[in-house]
């Protein structure tokens, strides 16, 4: 019995001890297991973590092994991109884990420099455009997708020209230097664009020139780089821009950083994907100006004023012109229509070890000009990712091909012509100069018979290998390349000129050709410390650029049949451009986060730099940033469980400033084109400083992020100031010395500061319909805050201390006096008399106007419904600008005005009128001539809200899809700046320039299948 007894005590204390053993939280295992995404593929040092405690890494198969676990705990799974896993233990020992692609916003992958994050756990202030926004826009250049929807950023047109430059300035300007671009560094899949200024081309008001380096004129004011690039291949752009995000890109990042990522192959089941679409382009803004009748009259009037008769010389117009005779010039230059078509194909598919994408697209589009003119882009793509069966060795190879071609001509300066005068073209289809006499020396459309030319070829091409050593360590070594060809040709044929004179034809030739390419060996290591995960990152950057150009001219062509070759001219020049650019770094990152709640990240930078000379070649950069995820805190979850997200965040750093001509260190020399005592000298070119050193960028930001109700909407606020020393400038010398200035730095401290609001919500989501909204709001305010001696400076006649850069000196206009007709100004010194100084010498009258954007920003709403999707994104900005009649004369010259002026202008003593009286010799009174070329009188409100993309789109049903063989399908409108809607009188208020190609509406029609 005591046997039974004690038997039964035995077994009942096992079970009881076996089940607290179970229910144990105490009772640690062992866990084992393996992380992937819904495709197969092994996600690579995802974070494994218990629930609010420590937490390991995933190795290069996606395995991971958590010791002594509580066998009821909870463990997180996490990956950039995907979204978050909870996983109950309940004692098993082996996990097995697929993580699906993120929804939330907040957790998409976002590229950062040399690595990924994502907006919930960034530091760094960056802004993402998607490939879906950017396939909503129908444009050539993938740069104009970044209006309205990159807060901090300023996107300009520098022409109506689909191949234009397009200008970027992102957070203000830094340099008080106008002669160097504000441009950021770009990077395309890990290659910088990087093309050398060897011919003095750029500028801050015009921007980079890009691709054309031969000092040949461009129509489009010159060929952007990115024209050339497939707006289709395109993944996300990345505008990088606080210390943090671009310290570890050092001095090349001191204007901000464009990282572009091109589309790759993913696991599945191999799909072609095809894209056609067409439509037009077509220019319906135009100025209201003077009918013929109004035109006669303003004339007459004119010549009534200042005493003269009607005559064959004072007024040819009048007397040997028809005066009955109307012709809309705005019609004739900007009423024909353009046309686009553009087709893309792309064929991707792979496993889970090897994945690949190639894609081919093609592209023609018209310009919408009087006569025949269009751009062409091919383009091709390839991407291949492969792995190891063992998952540690990866390599990755994407490459780009694209070939553009130009056929344009420059824009007749036409729009402002007299209504009467005389036809275009002669009864044989020839240039009309006789018809022009007397006045055929003014004869405009000479370019409609000067055809420019220019094609372009551009490779960009990148290798990515990595290793894992071990878990956690990992070596990589990113290998790039660039190469750009373009050839132009602008011919001046004998056709366009005025036979009365035997014209003989000119041709110039220019070649420019940019070679690029980089290295950049990288060790990385992810480990966790307990509870905080820590990411450390220590590479090296060996970058070489060559830029060179030739510039070959023929003149005295007797037949423009010969104009192909300079061979058959009987003069020739050429000229010859080289640059080489050599750049060194080394460069680190420490990432701390505990809890992804405190996050830490450090980056350092050491810079070398051929631009400077021995022992001033190499400087030193880098940045702090830190946020604190106060979301996570208990508090605010058991309290506010309204705010699923809150973040504070803030970052200090410096980034370093090269931006001065290659070899401006160095005494340069050259042979010229005379002789000295019947010999070649060999004549110095320009002053050096040996000593010139890098200017500084000291940025500051703090930032203040916001997400409600599961983060369906959120609220990001930035405020940010960089400022800049050691400014990069050209000092005055005297002539005396041979020269009239140097390269040198200066202590001169430039400011930025501004704020930055973007918002984003979900206002409307369930089966049928979503209603999505996004909109952001930038303000930037330029100062230049010292300068020491800037009275003795280059600067003091452009420039004011406490003021932006971005001012005009100008005198104050204060109406039309009501007793001569002339126009008034304020008399700033109260010296009796109007003055202008515009060597800056003197206290003249005139006052500082800046001319910056006062804001700026973009508002866009997603519709969808069933399988209707509705899209429209406005693009605004608060500014003044040149008055449109300010650009022309005087009223009363022999040049046509808005009917503006001929309303509301003086005709008699005691008139109160805004324009001055008519006169044809604006020239001979300081009342023209300061109003048109000194006053704020031609200044005016150029505000504007532009609706600059609307998409309409309808997907077949699935039904429907199966029937015929496709897996998805979709019929869609595309419309690009449909609306304008402005106070500006011109017809175009960004462009801001009468006469010149104003931006051109396009309306396309497409079909996207997938099979």
């Amino acid at each position: 019995m005591k046997l039974l007894i004690y038997f039964l005590g035995a077994s009942l204390f096992y079970t009881q001890s076996t089940f607290a053993q179970q229910q144990n939280p105490f009772n640690n295992i062992d866990i084992t297991g393996k992380v992937t995404n819904n495709k197969g593929e092994a996600l690579a040092n995802a974070n494994v973590t218990i629930k609010g405690g420590r937490g390991t890494i995933t190795n290069a198969q996606g395995q991971f092994l958590l010791r002594k676990v509580p066998s009821n705990s909870i463990l997180e799974i996490s990956f950039i991109g995907y979204t978050t896993q909870l996983v109950q233990v309940k004692g098993r020992s082996n996990l097995e884990c697929v993580l699906l692609a993120a929804e939330n916003t907040l957790d998409r992958v976002v590229i950062q420099g040399y690595g990924i994050t994502s907006d919930r756990l960034r530091t760094g202030s960056i802004t993402r455009v998607t490939s879906e926004e950017i396939s909503k826009q129908p444009v050539m250049n993938v740069l104009q997708v970044l209006q309205g929807q990159t807060p901090g950023t300023v996107v300009t047109n520098a022409s109506g020209y689909a191949s234009g430059t397009v200008k970027i300035e992102v957070r203000g300007r830094n340099t008080i230097n106008s002669n160097f671009p504000s441009d950021p560094l770009i990077i395309i899949d890990g290659v910088p664009l990087t093309i050398l200024d060897i011919n003095g081309s750029d500028s801050y008001a015009g921007g980079s020139q890009g691709v054309i380096r031969s000092g040949i004129f461009s129509p489009a004011s010159g060929e952007s780089p990115l024209f050339g690039i497939n707006p289709s291949d395109i993944e996300n752009i990345e505008i990088l821009k606080d210390a943090d995000a671009t310290a570890i890109y050092g001095s090349r990042a001191s204007n901000g950083v464009i990282l572009i990522t091109t589309k790759r192959g993913s696991p599945g089941k191999t799909n072609f994907d095809l894209n056609v679409y067409q439509g037009i382009s077509k220019i319906t803004t135009r100025y209201d100006v003077l009918n013929t009748q109004q035109y006669v009259e303003m004339r007459k009037e004119a010549l009534a004023n200042d005493g003269l008769p009607l005559s064959l010389s004072r007024a040819p117009d009048l007397v040997a012109w028809d005066t009955t005779r109307y012709t809309d010039w705005q019609k004739f230059l900007f009423g024909g229509t353009g046309k686009v078509t553009d087709v893309q194909g792309t064929l991707s598919g792979g496993n889970p070890q090897t994945s690949f994408r190639i894609g081919a697209g093609y592209r023609y589009q018209r310009d919408i000009l009087a006569v025949s003119g269009g751009n062409k882009r091919g383009s091709m793509s390839l991407n291949l990712n492969h792995k190891s069966a063992n998952q540690r060795l990866a390599i990755a190879v994407t490459a780009q091909y694209n070939s553009t071609s130009i056929d344009i001509i420059s824009n007749p300066s036409a729009a402002l012509l007299a209504p009467n005068a005389p036809a275009v073209y002669d009864t044989r289809g020839q240039l009309n100069y006789d018809g022009w006499a007397p006045l055929s020396f003014n004869y405009p459309f000479a370019s409609l018979f000067r055809p420019y030319l220019s094609k372009s070829n551009f490779l960009n091409g990148s290798m990515d290998l990595s290793y894992e050593i071990t878990k956690g360590l990992l070596i990589r070594s990113n290998l790039g390349y660039s190469n750009i060809q373009n050839e132009q040709k602008n011919l001046i044929t004998i056709a366009s000129q005025n036979p009365q004179f035997n014209p003989l034809g000119e041709a110039y030739f220019g070649n420019s050709f940019v070679r690029n390419w980089i290295i950049e060996p990288q060790m990385e290591y992810n480990t966790f410390i307990k509870e905080s995960k820590m990411q450390l990152l220590f590479g090296a950057s060996l970058q070489s650029n060559g830029t060179s150009s030739i510039f070959a001219s023929g003149t005295g062509y007797t037949n423009d049949v010969l104009m192909s070759s300079t061979n058959n001219a009987p003069t020739k020049f050429v000229i010859n451009n080289n640059g080489d650019y050599k750049y060194a770094a080394l460069f680190g990152r420490i990432n701390y986060n505990l809890k992804n709640k405190y996050i830490v990240n450090l980056n350092v930078r050491r810079d070398g730099s051929s631009r400077f000379g021995p022992g001033r070649q190499y400087g030193s950069f880098g940045s702090i940033g830190a946020a604190w995820i106060f979301s996570e805190a208990n508090w605010i979850k058991r309290n506010l469980d309204f705010l699923s997200f809150g973040k504070i965040r803030a970052s200090y750093g410096l980034t370093g400033g090269d931006q001065i001509a290659d070899y401006s260190f160095l005494s340069q020399w050259t042979f010229p084109n005379s002789l000295y005592n019947g010999s070649i000298p060999l004549v110095a070119t320009r002053h050096t400083d040996s000593l010139l050193q890098w200017q500084v960028n000291k940025k500051f930001e703090i930032s203040f992020n916001l997400g409600f109700f599961n983060d369906r909407f959120n609220i990001e606020a930035n405020w940010y100031q960089n400022r800049c020393n050691n400014q990069l400038v050209q000092f005055p010398t005297p002539s005396l010395t041979g020269f009239t200035d140097v390269v040198s730095n200066s202590p001169a401290n430039i400011q930025n500061r501004g704020y930055e609001l973007l918002f984003s919500g979900k206002v409307l989501e369930n089966r049928s319909l979503k209603w999505e909204v996004k909109f952001n709001l930038s303000s930037n305010r330029n100062k230049l805050i010292s300068y020491p001696n800037f009275s003795q400076s280059p600067y003091v006649s452009q420039y004011t201390i406490g003021k932006s850069l971005n001012i005009v000196k100008v005198l104050h206009y204060t109406g039309v006096s009501p007793q001569d007709g002339l126009y008034q100004f304020d008399d700033k010194n109260k010296d009796g008399s109007i003055t202008v100084d515009v060597s800056g010498a003197t206290n003249d009258d005139r006052y500082d106007l800046d001319i910056s954007p006062k804001f700026y920003g973009g508002f866009s709403n997603t519709f969808s419904y069933k399988n209707f999707d509705l899209s429209f994104l406005f693009y605004f900005k608060k500014q003044i600008g040149i008055n449109a009649f300010a650009v022309s004369s005087a009223g009363g010259t022999m040049q046509n005005q808005p009917k503006e002026v001929y309303l509301n202008h003086w005709q008699k003593p005691g008139d109160i009128a805004q324009y001055a009286k008519f006169t044809t010799r604006p020239s001979s009174n300081n009342s023209y001539i300061n109003f048109f070329f000194f006053s704020d009188g031609k200044y005016t409100d150029a505000s504007f809200i532009r609706l600059q993309n609307l998409t309409l789109s309808y997907s077949t049903p699935e039904k429907v899809n199966k029937k015929i063989g496709l897996q998805t399908s979709k019929i869609y409108v595309k419309c690009q700046n449909m609306l304008l809607i402005t106070r500006y009188k011109g017809s175009d208020s960004e462009l801001q320039v009468f006469g010149g190609l104003p931006l051109a509406k396009i309306i396309t029609i497409g079909l996207n299948c997938n099979f």
